[in-house]
């Protein structure tokens, strides 16, 4: 009797483990194009100002988004606190705001367009994919005597994160447009508007890369010589995997990683355990995305193919990520020795690194395109890489 009552709660257990394992490949291979925010409370709004319940997000450091149905906000710093509440500036009020209003605080800060947004000049553009024309933004480069890139010949490449789109890219749009590149806030496969990949399914920047190929190839097309590769979160993926497939790295002179994914296993690790699940349950969830998309682990894990990297590559990891874990950027930069710009930041949560101190993100993404900008443009300063 024991023992077929062991044999039944084991099945049991194997059943729940199943169900709950094809749950999370869910969340993790199908497109959720739902617009998703932390929740915060409003108490009161006055003039330039709007005061929040005291909570874990309304605390954050720094410039967030206030999304709401039809309307938008952008709230900054906070400005005074008690044991219950936070007080934060208020600007660019987009639609009715009022303490009953159910609002979330969003990591991109600015939505619309680049003209909407930031003030920025841009084109909607198609760019040519084997899947069908994959949306973009191009923003022209402001070229002056004191751009770093004076002439249109250095794109940059903006990747955005997983289920996330190309509004992430505008908190820096304007920094890339000073220093005169031109550059494409780009759509990938399964976005909003962009054509599906044939089973309907992300595949962790497998295939996807082929897309950021796209607008490479429609860069070079245009004019461009040189690219810059930004990618934040598991648009870091798509990037990384870029540089390890395609054969147009050679004209990379050098790439941006903004809470990078690096390694896939690892952060299904770090997220079972941050919800109180053993680590192991991390192995079930592997087995049915390998059932569902039957991905390359050893090829999708970039801490692997470091040797993929010989240009300058700059890594911003917040200190608070709970999605990605840091310890892959810091095993990644350590790889990479001096070709890695590695910055460690207090208080930011994933991909908010730049909303906790934009002049600080700016400043150094200024000095890294300074660096990588050719002699011909541009003396590059001494010394190469740094870690903070």
């Amino acid at each position: 009797m024991l023992v077929v009552a062991g044999t039944a709660l084991l099945l049991v257990v194997l059943g729940v483990a199943a169900l709950l394992s094809w749950h999370f490949s869910s969340t993790v291979l199908v497109p959720d194009r739902s617009s998703y925010s932390e929740s915060v409370d409003i108490e009161s709004i006055t003039k330039g100002h709007i005061t929040l319940s005291r909570s874990e997000t309304s605390e954050r450091p720094g410039y967030y988004g206030l999304l709401w149905g039809e309307g938008h906000a952008i709230v900054g710093p906070i400005e005074s606190d008690s044991s219950d509440t936070v007080t934060r500036s208020l600007t660019r009020v987009r639609g009715d705001l009022a303490p009953e209003t159910d609002v979330g605080f969003e990591t991109n800060v600015y939505a619309g367009n680049p003209r909407e947004a930031r003030g920025l000049p841009y084109r909607t553009v198609g760019v040519p994919d084997p899947l069908g024309p994959m949306p973009a933004w191009l923003i022209p480069g402001r070229h002056s005597r004191r751009a770093i890139f004076p002439a249109p010949e250095t794109w940059a490449i903006v990747v955005h994160g997983h289920n996330d789109d190309r509004e992430i890219g505008l908190r820096i749009a304007p920094t890339l447009r000073r220093a005169g590149l031109p550059t494409l806030l780009i759509s990938y496969r399964n976005d909003l508007g962009a054509p599906s990949s044939p089973d309907g399914l992300y595949h962790l920047g497998e295939t996807e890369w082929q897309d950021v190929a796209a607008a490479a190839r429609y860069a070079l097309a245009h004019g461009a010589r040189r690219i810059v590769l930004v990618g934040y979160s598991m648009g870091g993926t798509l990037v990384a995997q870029f540089m390890q497939r395609s054969p147009l790295k050679g004209r990379v002179s050098g790439v941006v990683l903004d809470a990078p994914a690096l390694d896939w296993k690892s952060i299904f690790e770090f997220n079972a355990e941050r919800m109180n699940m053993l680590g192991f349950f991390a192995l079930p969830l592997e087995w049915a995305i390998d059932i569902r998309i039957d991905p390359e682990w050893n090829s999708l894990n970039a801490l692997k193919h470091t040797g993929d990297f010989q240009l300058p590559v700059l890594i911003f990891h917040g200190l608070d990520d709970r999605v990605v874990p840091i310890v892959d950027s810091d095993k990644f930069a350590a790889e990479l020795g001096r070709r890695a710009s590695y910055y460690r930041v207090p208080s930011a949560g994933h991909t908010q690194e730049w909303n906790v101190n934009p002049e600080l993100y700016d400043q150094r993404l200024r000095r890294f395109l300074l660096q990588i900008a050719p002699k011909t443009d541009r003396a590059r300063p001494r010394g190469s890489g740094s870690i903070e």
